[in-house]
């Protein structure tokens, strides 16, 4: 049996397709030709990143056992998915000419009858170009909100994203709002007035206290392994796509990240909306960080990535182990089944309120079309 590189497989590809006939005769073929040859470099590109990969396999392997990263999961207790909760937030900034609407919310999910639990907010402010950050930001506070109301009830409580991402997007959301203290959107009093309520409750240091509050990003980045363990090997990969390849399945990989030791220790600046946990938040980042596990449960699947608050212990790493291994049934979903659940819920949110919005847009501006031609012709007229 041959084996097909990337760029050959994407050869054929194109030389057999239908649709790329259709394509040539909408484009000038120059632009055509131009396109294909771009995506048969990245596919090269790609192809020569996983050959490097798969040609130092053995050696990463080696290393790693010998620097004792490379651990092998033994299942352990069996975790009750009625005891998990998952929680994901989705936003969207619809932009007009006259204002913007900000819709942001967040679900928390778990198999309980009761264990559906939501927040929703729609804010119209004046046009910004900060709009998309506020938006963010908002998102990722109301989902740590849920989440630490949900830590007392359940051994488990699953995030979306990880930590540094999200709190990177917090810092940014205050940024703004120092930066940019004379921009439009401040002056809308319900964005502020959400914001400020949100700053007084202790939410992140509530969850970062706890190491059942685990983080687990679909979108895996970051090279802590490749250069904490393999900076002599030089690979240019992040340590999930790495990782995906080097382990075998039931094999398991953990790190220690803090702040400072990469160069990304942060201030809060102090604001109004500034949380008044802040400080614990910097030294937490700062000083204590958190413990990174990278876990392939089954022979089909990628590297699942988890980050826990803090240092955990061998019984603690165990639980977190039986969790991702009980989560993880299906090859087609790539994160865990109540986080991919959580998302669904999200993403239905968004369906609807866009739905909404694009009638009310739609509305307005029938109801405006001939006031605004008029207009347009008015001042073309004098202009002329």
């Amino acid at each position: 049996m041959v084996q097909l590189t990337i760029p050959e497989v994407l050869r054929r590809a194109i030389e057999e397709s239908k649709s790329l006939t259709e394509l040539q005769g909408e484009l000038p073929p120059k632009v055509t030709r131009d396109v294909i040859n771009h995506v048969k470099l990245s596919a090269e590109k790609a192809t020569k990143i996983s050959a490097n990969i798969i040609a130092y396999r053995e050696r990463i392997r080696r290393i790693l056992t010998k620097q004792k990263a490379l651990r092998k999961y033994e299942r352990g207790s069996y975790i009750d998915p009625y005891n998990i909760s998952a929680v994901d937030g989705t936003y969207k900034v619809i932009s007009t000419t006259m204002y913007d609407i900000i819709f942001v919310g967040a679900v928390s999910y778990s198999f309980r009858e009761d264990g559906f639990r939501h927040e929703m907010y729609t804010i119209i402010t004046p046009p910004s170009i900060l709009s998309e950050r506020v938006a963010r930001g908002l998102m990722v506070l109301i989902e740590f909100k849920l989440a630490s109301e949900n830590i007392g009830n359940y051994d488990f409580v699953i995030l979306d994203g990880s930590y540094i991402a999200n709190f990177t997007n917090i810092s940014e959301l205050i940024a703004a709002r120092k930066m940019h203290a004379d921009d439009p959107i401040w002056e809308s009093k319900d964005l502020l007035l959400v914001l400020r309520k949100l700053s007084r409750r202790k939410i992140m240091s509530k969850l970062l206290r706890n190491w059942q509050a685990i983080a687990s990003p679909k979108k895996q980045t970051g090279k802590v392994l490749i250069r904490r363990y393999l900076s002599d090997v030089n690979l240019n990969s992040t340590d999930a796509a790495m990782l995906s390849l080097v382990l075998e399945q039931k094999e398991w990989v953990k790190i220690r990240w803090v702040g400072s030791d990469f160069l990304l220790a942060t201030k809060l600046y102090d604001t109004d909306i500034t949380p008044i946990d802040a400080d614990f938040i910097e030294d937490f980042f700062n000083n204590e960080g958190l413990d990174i596990i990278y876990f392939k449960p089954r022979e089909w699947t990628r590297s699942f990535k988890a980050e826990v608050p803090g240092r955990i212990d061998e019984n603690r790493v165990q639980k977190v182990l039986d969790l991702i291994y009980s989560q993880v049934n299906n090859p087609l979903i790539e994160e865990l089944e109540l986080q991919y659940l959580a998302d669904l819920m999200c993403s239905q949110l968004t369906k609807i309120a866009t739905l909404m919005f694009a009638s009310v847009k739609n509305a307005m501006q029938q109801k405006f079309a001939k006031k605004w031609i008029n207009m347009l012709f008015t001042a073309t007229r004098y202009r002329t």
